[in-house]
């Protein structure tokens, strides 16, 4: 079964995400958002936030993020349906009768979105690794500190026309060119051109 996007962000905007994961963690008020030690990993000094207004959670520690159908699939392990099912039921929402095409829709979006996911972890690891000394040094210097590169999932793009695309090929050349982390060179243009990096330095 597959669901329209008009359905779901009905679903989240009817759904209190903080009283969906008050059960399982204890949340502190803080200011307009709450606080708490992130479900996902160990930790001592919450770093986990989640924002009711905006209906998404994260965490500054592990990165975890997501809204509250993505809380019950990766903190429960319910699978979507079953997670939409809960939801909708507390929301007082019929989940619609499915819909092929929506589902075909669903399925390749859900395909794109894991693979631009994938690619921001790889530059972020970028930044955090030896090569990306300068850039941390640089962003210090900014005044941008590691929470905040966390929050918004900073990264760096390294020197080379095939990082990423050697890094994360195993994702299918042909997805990391339709989200547009690889650039096609024109055929009638190039011949016989392979296709590269759209973000690198140098």
């Amino acid at each position: 079964m597959s669901l329209s996007p008009a359905f779901l962000d009905e679903l989240r905007a009817r759904t209190l995400l903080s009283a969906i994961i008050s059960p399982s963690v204890k949340l502190l008020r803080a200011g307009r958002e709450w606080k708490a030690r992130c479900p996902f990993h160990n930790e001592k000094t919450p770093s986990f936030t989640i924002n009711d207004e905006k209906g998404f959670y994260h965490c500054f520690g592990c990165g975890a993020h997501g809204d509250a159908i993505r809380f019950l699939t990766d903190a429960r392990g319910l699978p979507f349906m079953d997670a939409v099912k809960e939801l909708a039921g507390k929301a007082g929402l019929e989940v619609p009768a499915p819909d092929p095409q929506a589902r075909e829709r669903a399925e390749r979006t859900a395909s794109l979105t894991d693979v631009m996911a994938a690619c921001q972890k790889w530059f972020a690891e970028q930044l955090a690794g030896v090569d990306g000394a300068d850039a941390r040094e640089y962003l210090k210097n900014r005044g941008i500190g590691p929470a905040t590169v966390a929050r918004f999932g900073i990264g760096l793009a390294p020197e080379g026309r095939n990082k990423l695309k050697s890094a994360l090929l195993h994702l299918g050349e042909d997805k990391l060119v339709e989200t547009g982390m690889l650039i096609k060179p024109d055929p009638n243009e190039f011949k016989g051109g392979e296709t590269y990096d759209r973000f690198r330095a140098g």
